[in-house]
C-alpha cells in the first residue's frame, strides 16, 4: 500500500511580520504571534466541512469498526487479537473484535487485527487474520443499508457466518438484507482521524486536488495578514506536513501545492 496509512508528521514554520509602522507600534523584543492551524495540514475539527463529499465518509482511513453477526448476534474475533483464526462467538466487543480500516475506495476495504495481521481468505474459503501486508485477497468490497453491511471479496463471494461460528467466504450468491448468515452490524468504535491522508485517500486524487486547492486558496488570505498586523501581531506559526519536501508532487494519496501557499504567506508578511 506504499505509505504507511495514517501516519501524520506535522513541522510548524515561524513567519515573522516586516514593520510597516513606527518602532514604537512594533515592539519585536516580544513576540505576538498566532497559529495559523488548519490551512497547510487539514485538521477536521478546524473545518469539518471538507470532509462533506466523501462517500462513505464515516469510513474514512484508520476509522475502528466491530462486526456482530445479525444471523448468530455475535462479534467477529480475531484470536488473541490477530495472527491466527477468526471466528463470530464473542458475545461482547473489545479489542480483539476490534478492527482498523484500511481505505482502498469508497467500496473496497482492508480490515486490520488489534496485532496488525488482516483478514485474509484461504484456500479452503476460510477467514483468518494472518497476512501482514494486504493485497487482493485482503481487500474486500463492502455493500452498506445504514448501518448493516455485506462484506464481498473481488472474486463476487460473500463473507458469511456457518452453523459453527466459523467466518467464511464461500456464500456465492447475492444475499438479501434478511439473510442474517451473510449480513453483518457494523459499530464505529473510533473515527477521529481526519487529516491530509484521509482526505486524500478519501475523494480520490482529482476530486481531492479541487477541494485542497479552494481551501488553501480561501482559508488564510492577505486580508488575514493585514488584519493580524493591524492587530499588533508581529508573527504566525504555519503547520506543514512532512510532505511539503516533495511539493509539487509529493507521495500518494497527498496533495502538491502547500509550498506556493507557504511562499505566499512570505510575502504576504513582508
Amino acid at each position: 500500500m506504499g505509505l504507511p496509512h495514517t501516519t501524520v508528521l506535522i513541522f510548524g514554520l515561524l513567519c515573522v511580520f516586516q514593520p510597516s509602522h513606527s518602532s514604537s507600534d512594533n515592539d519585536f523584543t516580544k513576540v505576538r504571534a498566532v497559529n495559523l492551524g488548519g490551512w497547510l495540514v487539514v485538521e477536521g475539527w478546524i473545518k469539518p466541512a471538507l470532509f462533506d463529499g466523501i462517500p462513505n465518509g464515516d469510513m474514512l482511513d484508520g476509522t475502528q469498526v466491530q462486526l456482530k453477526s445479525v444471523g448468530v448476534q455475535k462479534y467477529v474475533s480475531a484470536a488473541g487479537g490477530g495472527g491466527g483464526s477468526v471466528a463470530v462467538d464473542q458475545d461482547v466487543a473489545s479489542s480483539w473484535e476490534t478492527f482498523k480500516l484500511w481505505r482502498v475506495s469508497d467500496s473496497e476495504f482492508q480490515f486490520r487485527s488489534l496485532s496488525g495481521q488482516f483478514l485474509t481468505r484461504s484456500n479452503d474459503d476460510v477467514i483468518s487474520a494472518t497476512t501482514d501486508s494486504p493485497g487482493d485477497s485482503e481487500t474486500f468490497f463492502i455493500e452498506r443499508n445504514n448501518s448493516l453491511l455485506h462484506i464481498k471479496l473481488l472474486n463476487g463471494s460473500y463473507l458469511q457466518v456457518t452453523n459453527n461460528n466459523q467466518f467464511t467466504s464461500n456464500y456465492r450468491s447475492q444475499p438479501g438484507w434478511g439473510d442474517g448468515m451473510a449480513t453483518f452490524e457494523m459499530t464505529i468504535v473510533a473515527n477521529y482521524l481526519h487529516g491530509d491522508y484521509q482526505l486524500a485517500n478519501g475523494y480520490g486524487p482529482v476530486q481531492a486536488k479541487s477541494v485542497l486547492t479552494e481551501h488553501r486558496k480561501s482559508f488564510v488570505t492577505v486580508k488575514d495578514f493585514h488584519l493580524l498586523s493591524q492587530s499588533k501581531i508581529n508573527a504566525v506559526r504555519i503547520p506543514v506536513g512532512w510532505w511539503i519536501a516533495y511539493d509539487p508532487d509529493p507521495p500518494a494519496p497527498f496533495v502538491g501545492g502547500s509550498l506556493d501557499n507557504l511562499d505566499r504567506a512570505f510575502h504576504w508578511a513582508q
